[in-house]
């Protein structure tokens, strides 16, 4: 196929978003529950697809794109490739299912509590989506390269394309835990597995790989527990804050910097108003542990080095010169100098002034703020030996830099 490359290429792209990409054959003996999966072989009593889905896909048009919602509000994009393979996007949600739709569809199958259970499950682990345009422009994109051209397809959209051809079969009781059924059971295991990927990432500072687990897996969180659902989700973030708590810890940053992110994202999930507020406060959090280990993990330094670090970014305003550290920490001055040096490539003071440095630039977006009183607030008694540290950092006097920049 000439499009295989691109093809493969859109699944793995899926893949890294988690988004489920599956591809059919024709529908001559079963049909994997991995199209949805494993949504109607927990809600029916078959495994076999045929009865449910070979209507529609026998009246699917070539050269079409179908973005279609089925019966239980999940969202798919679907076509027929030129070799007669079907090619489908999905399960994902626009949002998540309240609780009034899972009764309604719980009570027309006669679920279960148990079985209701399972399906609270199955959407909270469905990733979602809140602006489509992307995934339907990358199913533009590969459109184009299988036929050739946007003249020589179209997109359909259409509501409950694909509908249960059968009646729905009543479901015994489960004996046992509900979380022993198979679909709960995998459901969990994913979870558990993404959430040590997303710890290990952020307790290495690595930012890039947070993508292929935040951007996706942790939409919705475990199963509903509160009837709210922006109360679940506000519970679900306190107990993801915890996680990235203990990933900071192990990537080597002090308890105070930890203490400072966590006390500020404590409010930050009180603070959500919508599910969409909700979602971005847990992407930023994710995001700001992980540039937290990034910026001050001590993993790298002696235990001495280590304790200065700190003392220096607890307070860029205390007196921060190498005696005054050296005696904070029970050390030899010149011992911790020539320490420090070794690990940190620069001296304690030029340390201290970098950091201070770092400070004055986000201080001088304020323009209410005097340059002198800026000086005070880096730790600087003397505003011209401020002036003189500054121009040597970067080049130029802080009003200047102020008036070019800001």
């Amino acid at each position: 196929m000439e499009y295989t490359a691109e093809l493969n290429f859109t699944r793995s792209l899926l893949s890294a978003m988690h988004i489920s990409s599956t591809i059919l054959t024709e529908p001559e003996i079963c049909i994997s529950s991995s199209v949805d999966l494993g949504l109607r072989s927990l809600l029916y009593d078959t495994d076999n697809y045929i009865s449910i889905l070979e209507n529609s896909l026998n009246a699917a048009s070539n050269n079409v794109i179908y973005r279609f919602v089925d019966e239980y509000d999940c969202k798919y994009v679907f076509m027929r490739l030129p070799d007669g393979t079907y090619f489908f996007i999905g399960p994902f949600l626009l949002s998540l299912p309240d609780r009034d739709f899972i009764e309604k569809k719980a009570s027309r199958l006669s679920l279960t509590e148990a079985k209701i259970k399972q399906l609270m499950i199955y959407y909270a682990d469905l990733p979602v989506i809140e602006d489509e345009n992307w995934l339907l422009t990358l199913a533009n994109t590969l459109g184009t390269r299988i036929w050739g051209s946007k003249d020589q397809y179209i997109m359909e959209y259409i509501e409950y394309e694909i509908r249960d051809h059968s009646t729905p079969i009543p479901v015994s009781a489960v004996n046992g835990d509900p979380y022993d059924a198979p679909l709960s059971l995998s459901v969990l295991e994913a979870n558990y597995e993404n959430e040590k990927i997303l710890m290990k990432a952020v307790s290495e500072g690595k930012l890039h790989l947070l993508t292929s687990v935040a951007s996706s897996v942790f939409n919705n969180g475990t199963e509903p527990r509160h009837p709210d659902s922006l109360r679940n989700r506000k519970n679900y973030l306190i107990i993801l804050k915890t996680l990235l708590r203990k990933a900071a810890e192990y990537g080597g940053v002090h308890p105070l910097h930890i203490h400072r992110l966590s006390s500020a994202y404590a409010q930050h999930i009180e603070q959500a108003r919508t599910i969409r507020e909700s979602l971005q406060v847990q992407e930023d959090m994710i995001r700001d542990y992980c540039l937290l280990v990034k910026n001050h993990s001590l993993k790298q330094y002696s235990y001495y080095v280590g304790k200065a670090i700190t003392l220096i970014h607890y307070d860029v305003t205390a007196d921060l010169s190498l005696s005054t550290i050296a005696e904070q920490i029970n050390v030899n001055s010149s011992y911790l100098s020539k320490l420090f040096r070794k690990e940190c490539g620069c001296t304690l003071t030029e340390y201290v002034h970098r950091k201070r440095m770092e400070r004055s630039l986000i201080l001088l977006r304020d323009e209410r703020k005097r340059i002198q009183d800026i000086a005070e607030e880096c730790g600087f008694q003397d505003t011209t030996y401020f002036i003189r540290v500054f121009k040597k950092q970067y080049g130029t006097t802080p009003s200047v830099y102020r008036e070019e920049n800001f």
